[in-house]
């Protein structure tokens, strides 16, 4: 758990955890990347269960530290199960698993009930991602969004930041998917499950247990079609937009001219290049 996160509500959240019934072994973060370090040491110490209480960026560092112990553990040793607290400003992946964000206590029910099911796990370069990514737009609105406006704004805090980017230059990728021609784009969403981000199922087609990533490719976005885009492509059971396109694939790259931005499960990750590319290892969650 973050304590600094949502810091007006932080003292009262911690307070709430530390409550719940069975009551949770608490293990805090002080810096970014820290998440990563504790979730790897209790891993390889030998727990079996590690639990992100937290958003999105909470989510990913605990499960790379979860993922790279797994992937490190002895032949015939049974991999460590990962659940998701939804406590932060957005937390994707806890959605897209059905957890009641709103009731602590139902949610902390389903991840401690024993229930355990298995998820496809990806690679975006060396870092795992198991529920969205996207480069170009997106990952740079992530970029100029601030912890001041995330505390001021809560979720509303992304749009505003997605207005200011859409009025800078755009982006200018290529999407390299072998056996095709690049294709040029402006923005990149990629989705394991059908959730992007709050209620909207952006990826309608999507099964976090296919094998396959669902890929929206945009060839041109700017501020005044960007909306039509996003809600167009969350009907994507009838055919995409024009000027989107729509893959469901293993693997592929993303390159661009400049440094542009790529994020995964909500979370800020690097720049391009970036190859996309299955886990050697599936992600066991809890509830």
């Amino acid at each position: 758990m973050n304590p600094a996160a949502r810091s007006r509500r932080a003292g009262a959240l911690k307070e709430a955890v530390e409550a719940l019934d069975p009551r949770p072994v608490m293990h805090y973060t002080t810096a970014a990347g820290h998440a990563t370090e504790i979730a790897r040491e209790l891993v390889q110490s030998g727990v079996k269960l590690v639990i992100a209480a937290g958003g999105d960026g909470t989510m990913n560092e605990t499960l790379q530290g979860v993922c790279r112990a797994n992937a490190e553990r002895a032949e015939g040793e049974a991999p460590a199960a990962m659940g998701t607290l939804p406590l932060g400003t957005m937390n994707v992946f806890a959605a897209e698993m059905g957890l009641p964000g709103r009731d602590l206590r139902a949610c902390w029910q389903r991840i401690t009930s024993g229930e355990r099911r298995e998820v496809d796990l990806w690679m975006a370069n060396d870092l795992y991602f198991v529920q969205l990514g996207g480069v170009g737009l997106d990952a740079e609105v992530i970029r100029q969004t601030t912890w001041e406006d995330k505390m001021r704004f809560g979720p509303l805090s992304y749009a505003l930041s997605a207005l200011r980017v859409l009025r800078q230059p755009e982006t200018v990728l290529t999407v390299h998917i072998e056996g095709r021609p690049p294709i040029p784009s402006s923005l990149v969403l990629i989705g394991n499950g059908r959730r992007y981000g709050g209620p909207l199922p952006v990826f309608r087609q999507a099964s976090n247990s296919d094998g396959l990533l669902d890929i929206l490719v945009f060839h041109h976005v700017d501020c005044a079609e960007i909306g039509d885009l996003v809600r167009s492509a969350a009907h994507l059971g009838d055919g995409p937009p024009e000027g989107v396109q729509h893959f469901q694939l293993e693997r592929f790259e993303v390159r661009c001219e400049r440094d542009a931005a790529f994020e995964l499960d909500g979370e800020l990750a690097g720049v391009c290049p970036v190859r996309f590319a299955p886990a050697s290892q599936r992600l066991i969650v809890a509830g």
